[in-house]
């Protein structure tokens, strides 16, 4: 299914009928469907899943330009009041999870809970560690010194890279369809967005209930630092035995985390 928010048409699922809307932004590379294997630990008789795939990626158009934080979180409130799902509990991984972060920042009231995994405040976060700068340096140089007919095989081998328990076949190959969509200039202007944002200032201005989960063996989050404990009254739980990707790599743990803080709030 297709919605137009501004000049971008969006390709999204909706999966469950209960009365609570959760809306999910998917991680770099990815699409809406790295969320479909979570969805099946969910009571989704209780929650009515909104699985988009962000601009730029999946089978969203991709613009010439509009890849800064401020453009997906522009998408994301459109979506919002187009569906009229306001408030809404906003669930994001990694890249999707800095935009989440900026959303409850800057639209409080569009939000009603907050759930991100194995996210960070963007590259240009004093916050955010040393290692993981460099890490982003490294994809960067990566895939700019790669030629292009060799890129799919490059971007899916930094995805996986990030797993701790390796995913199955059926990931993988969404994976790969996921990762042929994706343009040259995606790839570059979407690189520069996670090397340059800076979330930190809006941190402190999150006050919806937040929950932080984190991979146990994420090697592209430094395990000593934690920015988002900038956020007042944030929980945070982490998974064991997974890394960048804990909903693909332990998506019944994953569940009952979201599903224990979504009751409680």
């Amino acid at each position: 299914m297709y919605v137009s928010v501004g000049n971008v048409s969006v390709s999204f699922d909706i999966v469950g009928s209960g009365p609570r809307p959760l809306l999910f932004l998917h991680g770099w590379l990815m699409s809406k469907e790295s969320w479909h294997p979570l969805l099946k630990h969910l009571p989704m008789e209780n929650y009515r899943a909104y699985l988009v795939d962000v601009r730029g990626f999946g089978d969203t158009d991709k613009p010439p330009t509009g890849y800064a934080i401020e453009d997906y979180a522009r998408d994301t409130l459109r979506l919002i009041r187009h569906w009229n799902i306001r408030p809404v509990t906003l669930i994001g991984h990694s890249f999707g999870g800095a935009g989440a972060l900026f959303i409850a920042a800057k639209l409080r009231h569009y939000v009603d809970t907050l759930v991100v995994l194995d996210t960070f405040p963007g590259g240009g976060a004093p916050s955010v560690s040393v290692i993981t700068k460099e890490h982003l340096r490294r994809v960067e140089k990566l895939v700019h010194r790669t030629p292009e007919h060799r890129l799919p095989e490059i971007l899916n081998r930094i995805w996986l890279q990030a797993f701790y328990r390796a995913p199955d076949s059926e990931i993988m190959t969404k994976q790969k369809d996921a990762i042929k969509k994706i343009t040259g200039h995606v790839l570059e202007q979407t690189i520069q967005t996670n090397l340059t944002t800076n979330i930190d200032p809006l941190l402190r201005h999150i006050h919806c209930p937040t929950l932080v989960i984190r991979g146990e063996h994420d090697r592209m989050l430094a395990s000593d630092s934690e920015p988002l404990q900038q956020i007042s009254g944030a929980h945070f739980v982490k998974i064991a035995s997974t890394g960048h990707y804990p909903m693909l790599e332990a998506p019944d743990q994953v569940a009952r985390a979201i599903q224990e803080f979504l009751m409680a709030h």
